[in-house]
């Protein structure tokens, strides 16, 4: 008798167990530019004026990890995250502001597919605010993102063309997430949009540096400065790994 319930003890403990889903591990990364610096001139002192509202990710911001608790996420822009573990029972992403999770959230998506992924924030390129931010869910694993290889992920509005080094051009669409191979070293990698009149125009060249065991991050999003008309598209790049 003793030894049945023993079995179905393990058998409802496994059960339990295949039916509990797994966990996310995600971290973000905000993309954009400061606003510009406003001076407030006191009696005896000047200082930076309040960022306007929308303007910048705002402060305080708390990862939701599960039902009711949260974790301090800290958003500064161009700067990844650390990875957050949230448990299946939070059903899906959500960012709060005030340093508590509480109201509504700033931020909400569905649960990324992958066990592992990159959250890439930038603002609405349409009212190009914060406050309602557009986000490209990117897979963090190694065979998604493999060693030895830049990703290039267009959150802009508008298509960019891409050469790296000595190969030939390819396109990244609006929206589209292109992954290729780089050699290890410096590669020189130029970047161009199409003006008003259809033609291509050279945006950047810049010498990027690939270690033998590493992966590049790229992206590009829509400009939000003074410059935007002449140069309409901004780009990032950061290497990971060794």
């Amino acid at each position: 008798m003793m030894k049945r319930l023993l079995i179905l003890s393990l058998c409802l403990t496994w059960t339990s167990s295949a039916q509990e889903a797994p966990s996310k591990n995600v971290r973000f990364l905000p993309l954009g530019e400061l606003p510009p610096f406003k001076q407030i001139i006191g009696t005896d002192r000047r200082k930076q004026g309040e960022h306007p509202k929308g303007s910048m990710p705002p402060e305080g911001t708390v990862l939701m990890t599960e039902p009711g608790e949260g974790t301090p996420l800290g958003l500064r822009l161009k700067t990844f995250t650390k990875s957050l573990k949230i448990k299946a029972s939070a059903k899906g992403v959500e960012i709060y502001e005030g340093g508590k999770v509480a109201g509504e959230p700033w931020f909400k998506s569905r649960f990324p597919a992958q066990k592992q992924a990159l959250f890439v924030l930038c603002k609405d390129n349409a009212t190009m605010t914060w406050e309602k931010p557009q986000v490209k869910v990117l897979p963090e694993d190694v065979r998604s993102f493999p060693l030895g290889t830049i990703r290039l992920a267009n959150l802009s509005d508008r298509g960019v063309a891409v050469i790296i080094g000595d190969e030939k051009a390819f396109a990244v669409k609006a929206g589209e997430v292109v992954l290729k191979p780089m050699k290890a070293g410096e590669v020189l990698v130029k970047l161009a949009v199409k003006d008003a009149g259809g033609a291509w125009r050279t945006i950047l060249q810049n010498n990027l540096t690939m270690s033998k065991k590493g992966r590049m991050h790229a992206f590009f999003y829509k400009a939000q400065t003074k410059d935007a008309k002449k140069t309409p598209v901004k780009f990032f790049s950061k290497l990971e790994g060794v």
